[in-house]
C-alpha cells in the first residue's frame, strides 16, 4: 500500500515501486507491411486497488529482425500513437515500442484500460491531477504514466532481456522519460524533445520579476512530478532536442534543467532555431547519430559541447565561441535576441563573424549591434560537424549597459536570408512528423528581377516588431515589397498579447498578378480586430504574421 500523505521526492517516489506483476500479454493484430512487421497486444501493469492497468501498445520491428536493439517510444500524451515516427526508427534497424498512455478515447476501439479508482489517468478526465498535487505525487495523472512505461520496459526485457533499450520521448512524452531515465538502471540512452519539466512555471518568463506562489501543494508538484526534478538522477547518456519558440515547452528553463545533470553522465543538445512545434532536420540528424552510438555500438563520438562567452563595447556586443574538433567544423552560427522575455516570442538573427578568426583554431569571434534598449540580450551558439553533428551552447543572457537606442526600421530583407522571419508552423499542426526539413516550410523563391523574397505556403512570421527597437505607435507604418505570380489575397496580421490571451488585427489587400515587386504600405489604423476596433495598447504588439493561399513572396519589411 502506497503512503499517499508523505512529502515525497523522485527517490522516495519510485522506490518501491512493484514491477513484479505478469504480464499476461494477448496478440490482438498483427500486419506485416514493406519489410516491417506491425503488431497490436495487451499487457498488463501495475495493480491498484480497483485492479490491473491494461495496457494498450503497438510493437513494431523489421521483418529480418533489425539489429536486436529496442526503442521506447512516449509520444504527445495527447496525440494518437502514429506509425510516421516510429516508422522513421524501424528505417533504422530498431524495434520500437509504442505504448497508449492516453487511455479511453472516443471513436478508439482499443486504448489502455485504467482501474475506476485511478480513472484520472485517462487524460479526457485528468482534471486537476495532471498540473497539480492536491493530495500526493502517488495520486496524479504522471505516476499512472510513468507507471505504463516501466512496464513497457518490462515488456521489452520479456522479448528480449540482452538487448540495449533507448527511450524517445515527445514533449510532454519527454518529460515521463526524464523520469525513466533517472529511475530505470538499465536503459541505454535517452532522448528527450521538448518537455524538460517546470511545468509548475508555466507561463512565467524566467527573466520576468514574476513567479510561483510556492505553497505547499507546488512544493509537493515540484519535487516529485515536474521533470526537471530527477535531472539530477539520470543515470544513462541524454540527447536533448527543443525548439527555441516552443509555446508549449520553456525554452530558457529548459536550459537549467540541462545543468542539473550530474557531473560523468554523458549528454549533449541542440536547438532548433525559431521553430515552434517541430524539429529541424540538424536535430534529427543528431538524433541518428546517438542511437547508432549508443544502441547500436557505432564507433561514433559526439564533439565536446561548445561554449559562448560575450564581451560588450556601447552598442557592439562580441561574442566568442569555444567549439571542439576544428578540423571537422562545417558551419558555426550565432543566434541573438534584443530583450524579449517570453521565449516564445523572440526573434532570432544571426551575427556577423568578424574577420580574422579561423575554424581551425577551435575559436571564434562575432560581433552583434544592439538597435534597441533591451535590459538583457539573448544568444546561443551552434556549431555543425562534417559528420551530420549539430551541438548548441547553453543559453547565454547578458545585461546591456551603456546601450544608445536606436529604432530598428528595416525588419527583414532577403538579403539576410531568412533571419529576422520564419514559418507560422501552428497552422501546419499534424502534418508532419515531429522532424521537418526546412525547405518543407520556408524558403528564399526567386522573384521578379532574380530578386529573392521569402514564401511558406503556412504563412511567415516576424516576431521582430516585439523587440524593444521597434516603437509602434498610432503613427507607424508597415511597408514591404510583395511579389505575386497569381492573383492571391495577402492577409497581413498584426498580433497582440494580453492577460486576456492573444488578439489578432488583421489588414487584407488583393494582390494581381504580375511580374513586378509592389510596394504595399499599411497605416497602423488599418489593421483592424474581428469586432472592427484598431490596436489600443502598442506594447502588446508582438509579431507580424503574413499569409495566402496563393504563391508570393515579401521582402524588404520596414516599420516606419
Amino acid at each position: 500500500m502506497f503512503d499517499t500523505t508523505s512529502f515525497l521526492t523522485p527517490i522516495s517516489l519510485w522506490k518501491d515501486f512493484d514491477k513484479s506483476q505478469p504480464l499476461q500479454p494477448s496478440k490482438i493484430n498483427e500486419v506485416k507491411y514493406d519489410n516491417v512487421v506491425y503488431t497490436e497486444y495487451y499487457f498488463s501493469g501495475r495493480k491498484t486497488e480497483g485492479g490491473k492497468v491494461r495496457i494498450f501498445s503497438m510493437f513494431v520491428t523489421p521483418d529480418d529482425g533489425g539489429n536486436g536493439n529496442f526503442i521506447l517510444y512516449i509520444p504527445q500524451i495527447s496525440e494518437k500513437m502514429g506509425y510516421q515516427s516510429v516508422n522513421e526508427y524501424v528505417k533504422l534497424g530498431y524495434s520500437v515500442l509504442a505504448v497508449d498512455i492516453y487511455g479511453k478515447r472516443d471513436g478508439a476501439e482499443n486504448f489502455t484500460v485504467y482501474p475506476e479508482d485511478v480513472y484520472y489517468a485517462n487524460y479526457d478526465y485528468r482534471g486537476r491531477r495532471m498540473d497539480f498535487v492536491d493530495e500526493s505525487a502517488q495520486k496524479t495523472c504522471w505516476f499512472e504514466w510513468v507507471a505504463v512505461c516501466k512496464y513497457g520496459l518490462v515488456f521489452l526485457r520479456s522479448v528480449n532481456k540482452d538487448a540495449k533499450i533507448g527511450v524517445v520521448g515527445v514533449k510532454d512524452g519527454a518529460n515521463i522519460a526524464w523520469q525513466l531515465a533517472a529511475t530505470e538502471d538499465d536503459l541505454a540512452c535517452a532522448i528527450m524533445m521538448f518537455g524538460a519539466g517546470w511545468n509548475a512555471y508555466r507561463g512565467i518568463p524566467k527573466f520576468s520579476d514574476e513567479d510561483i506562489i510556492m505553497d505547499e501543494e507546488r512544493r509537493r508538484y515540484i519535487a516529485a512530478v515536474d521533470a526537471h526534478a530527477y535531472a539530477q538522477y539520470v543515470k544513462c547518456p541524454i540527447l536533448y532536442l527543443t525548439a527555441t519558440n516552443s509555446q508549449a515547452f520553456d525554452f530558457d528553463r529548459a536550459n537549467d534543467t540541462l545543468s542539473r545533470i550530474s557531473d560523468g553522465i554523458p549528454y549533449v543538445f541542440n536547438f532548433a532555431p525559431t521553430y515552434n512545434i517541430y524539429l529541424d532536420g540538424y536535430c534529427k540528424a543528431d538524433a541518428e547519430l546517438f542511437l547508432g552510438k549508443y544502441l547500436r555500438g557505432d564507433r561514433f563520438d559526439f564533439p565536446t559541447r561548445p561554449i559562448l562567452n560575450s564581451v560588450q563595447d556601447g552598442n557592439f556586443i562580441s561574442f566568442e565561441v569555444d567549439f571542439d574538433k576544428p578540423s571537422e567544423v562545417k558551419e558555426c552560427k550565432v543566434f541573438v535576441n534584443e530583450g524579449v522575455l517570453e521565449p516564445a516570442l523572440r526573434n532570432w538573427m544571426t551575427c556577423e563573424q568578424k574577420k580574422g578568426g579561423e575554424v581551425s583554431e577551435g575559436k571564434l569571434t562575432f560581433e552583434y549591434v544592439v538597435s534597441g534598449d533591451p535590459k538583457l540580450i539573448f544568444a546561443f551558439a551552434v556549431v555543425r560537424y562534417k559528420d551530420g553533428t549539430s551541438l548548441s551552447s547553453k543559453l547565454l543572457s547578458k545585461k546591456t549597459d551603456g546601450v544608445i537606442p536606436k529604432r530598428a526600421n528595416l525588419l527583414y530583407t532577403s538579403l539576410d536570408g531568412l533571419d529576422g522571419i520564419t514559418f507560422y508552423d501552428l497552422n501546419a499542426d499534424g502534418e508532419k512528423d515531429v522532424f521537418v526539413q526546412t525547405d518543407d516550410f520556408i524558403t528564399l523563391v526567386k522573384g521578379a528581377g532574380g530578386i529573392f523574397g521569402a514564401y511558406s505556403k503556412y504563412g511567415l512570421i516576424s516576431y521582430k516588431f516585439g523587440e524593444p527597437g521597434c516603437n509602434i505607435d498610432e503613427n507607424s507604418i508597415v511597408k514591404l515589397d510583395v511579389y505575386a505570380p497569381e492573383f492571391c489575397i495577402l492577409r497581413l496580421v498584426l498580433m497582440t498579447k494580453s492577460e486576456d490571451g492573444v488578439k489578432e488585427f488583421v489588414f487584407t489587400q488583393d494582390i494581381t498578378a504580375g511580374e513586378t515587386w509592389r510596394n504595399l504600405t499599411v497605416v497602423i489604423s488599418d489593421f483592424k480586430s474581428q469586432e472592427g476596433m484598431t490596436v489600443r495598447n502598442f506594447s502588446e504588439v508582438f509579431a507580424l504574421r503574413i499569409e495566402s493561399e496563393g504563391k508570393y513572396a515579401v521582402n524588404n519589411i520596414l516599420l516606419i
